[in-house]
């Protein structure tokens, strides 16, 4: 998501003026995200309640089967209904950063205004990543839920470097000029890496190890 904020905002072409919108639009993204990942927890707690292994679950669908006795019909829908939504989520915008990413490598055209013709490379590996997913999904007795963890792992530890070039970046006064962080900026900024950081090792840890926490 971080990538694709700045490549997003770079596509939109907001300049100084739309800062103000742009922070708003950011804020209600960050916002709604943070509710959907609080809801989904709310959500699949019945099953720790109910002290159900969930350690043999294979994907999402698994979860939403599970819940179903739990929470019920309609419960159990709608929570699957959020997977899936997720999962679109997650598919457009991993997919589009990639091409933001290496369109920009080989200096290629890069835009969502553009038309297929003159975005083929852009468009391109948008398409073939997100067949590459959904192929890989497809593979049957795929371990999709561990092949997620282990990637949310991997994405969550390397936040950590990517945000702190972000917050050096902020508080380059070359670049930044007058819209540089100020100190209440600096320690916002640093107590999140600073947490994301903690946070990130304990899941690594308690992912890799699953069983520590019970011990």
């Amino acid at each position: 998501m971080i990538f694709f904020q700045q490549s997003a905002v770079v596509d939109k072409g907001l300049t100084r003026s739309d800062l103000p919108q742009g922070r708003t639009d950011t804020a209600i993204g960050a916002a709604l995200a943070a509710m959907a990942a609080v809801a989904t927890v709310v959500a699949t707690a019945p099953l720790f309640a109910a002290h159900v292994d969930v350690s043999q679950f294979a994907s999402g669908a698994d979860f939403a089967t599970a819940l179903q006795p739990l929470i019920g019909t309609t419960g159990a829908t709608l929570f699957a209904l959020g997977i899936v939504e997720a999962g679109l989520v997650a598919a457009m915008t991993i997919s589009t950063s990639s091409s933001y990413s290496l369109a920009e490598t080989v200096s290629a055209r890069h835009s969502l205004n553009l038309d297929f013709a003159h975005g083929r490379l852009f468009y391109g590996v948008a398409i073939a990543s997100t067949l590459l997913a959904g192929g890989i999904v497809l593979i049957p007795g795929a371990p999709l839920l561990a092949m997620t963890l282990t990637v949310n792992v991997i994405a969550t530890l390397l936040m950590a470097p990517a945000l702190l070039l972000l917050l050096l970046l902020a508080n380059d006064r070359e670049i930044m000029r007058d819209l540089a962080n100020g100190w209440w900026a600096n320690l916002a900024g640093g107590t999140i890496v600073i947490s994301i950081s903690v946070i990130g090792a304990l899941y690594g840890v308690i992912t890799v190890f699953p069983n520590l926490l019970g011990k």
